[in-house]
């Protein structure tokens, strides 16, 4: 008899742990899949999230609220022949964003694909932008 109270007060438990989850305040982020050549919007890899290295994946959750991003550009030349890779930290930058409960983002990097080499040089060349931002349904 024990044992079985003991099953059926684990299953119930096992069954309000998806509700907890959810009831959690979370957005999404995610990387523009594509290169958008006509607004030099190129994809981004997102290295942190808060402070902390996140695992791999297509989207990532985020508490709800202010949060730091940061991304390091994928710079296609064939798309922005004019630009040189100068140094490797011009590449990451961070950001700080306002996540929505329920909002998923799409992030990208702007680029302007004729900046001066000063620009290259100091990072400025580009910059994170939220590309899409859409409500879940």
């Amino acid at each position: 008899m024990k044992i079985a109270i003991n099953s059926i007060l684990l299953a119930i438990a096992l069954l309000a742990i998806p509700s907890l989850l959810m009831a959690k305040d979370i957005g999404w982020i995610r990387s523009v899949p594509n290169v958008v050549v006509e607004d030099q919007v190129y994809r981004v890899n997102i290295q942190r999230i808060n402070g902390k290295n996140p695992m791999p994946a297509h989207r990532y959750a985020v508490d709800a609220g202010e949060a730091s991003i940061r991304v390091s550009l994928i710079l296609e030349s064939q798309w922005a022949p004019k630009l040189k890779r100068i140094h490797h930290d011009t590449f990451s930058q961070e950001f700080k964003m306002n996540v929505e409960a329920g909002t998923t983002y799409i992030i990208g990097g702007k680029v302007d694909p004729d900046a001066s080499k000063e620009e290259q040089d100091d990072g400025t060349f580009w910059r994170p932008t939220i590309y899409e931002k859409s409500a879940e349904e």
